[in-house]
């Protein structure tokens, strides 16, 4: 952390290459649901002119394909990532659910119902940011591999039943517009329209947060920072 960062009372909170891991993540899953939503309602109106501006059926598929390697080659070096770097190994251990954030969910309940007097003093990560990050973490692997399924259509008919095949659609556009509701409605209003951090969390583009907001939303990983003097 620079001197400037620490004048300006600016604390790090996600590195550069995880920046741009979050910013593939987003655009790949835009193009993924637009493409995929534009097939799964075709007949819909408003999907029949997203295909049209597309270029027609085979490019839409084109586009998805493209999009869906480009989303599984980054899930693959998001995996390594955390596994392997330096940087990712504290991550993924901050990001392990354990019995506190079970506990801190349901003081949260409490607080909000006006039964618990303070809401949970949280780390680095609460429970939300790490419910959200397995949860997606979960539904990017399934749509990966029902995707792959789908893809080799030939190859897939020759180790399964049909009913498998037919399955597997089902579950690609059901988990596909579940995990495009949670990352861009819940993750949207959590991350960016929160009145915390209304009109945006600039951390996703910066790498920053401010220390006031750091000590307010997350008061254990604030005090952690101070003892070891970076605040």
């Amino acid at each position: 952390m620079s001197r400037a960062d620490l004048a300006a009372g600016k604390v790090i909170r996600l590195s550069l290459l995880f920046r741009i891991q979050h910013l593939l993540l987003t655009v790949l899953l835009t193009v993924l649901a637009v493409t995929g939503f534009a097939l799964m309602y075709h007949e819909n109106s408003l999907a029949q002119w997203v295909i049209r501006i597309e270029g027609g059926v085979h490019n839409r598929g084109i586009v998805h394909r493209i999009a869906a390697v480009l989303l599984m080659a980054n899930l693959v070096y998001h995996v390594f990532y955390m596994l392997l770097s330096r940087e990712g190994k504290p991550e993924l251990r901050r990001l392990f659910i354990g019995r506190q954030d079970i506990d801190d969910f349901f003081q949260s309940l409490r607080y909000d119902l006006g039964t618990a007097k303070e809401y949970p003093r949280i780390g680095k990560y609460g429970y939300k940011e790490k419910f959200q990050y397995w949860g997606a973490s979960a539904g990017i692997v399934l749509i990966s591999i029902t995707g792959a399924m789908l893809w080799a259509e030939d190859f897939s008919m020759a180790f399964f039943p049909k009913v498998v095949l037919d399955l597997a659609i089902v579950i690609h556009g059901y988990q596909g517009l579940l995990a495009f509701a949670v990352l861009f409605l819940w993750h949207l209003y959590n991350v960016h329209l929160h009145p915390s951090v209304f009109p945006m969390n600039p951390s996703w583009i910066t790498g920053k947060v401010s220390a006031e907001w750091l000590r307010e939303e997350h008061p254990l990983e604030y005090e952690k920072l101070k003892e070891e003097g970076l605040l």
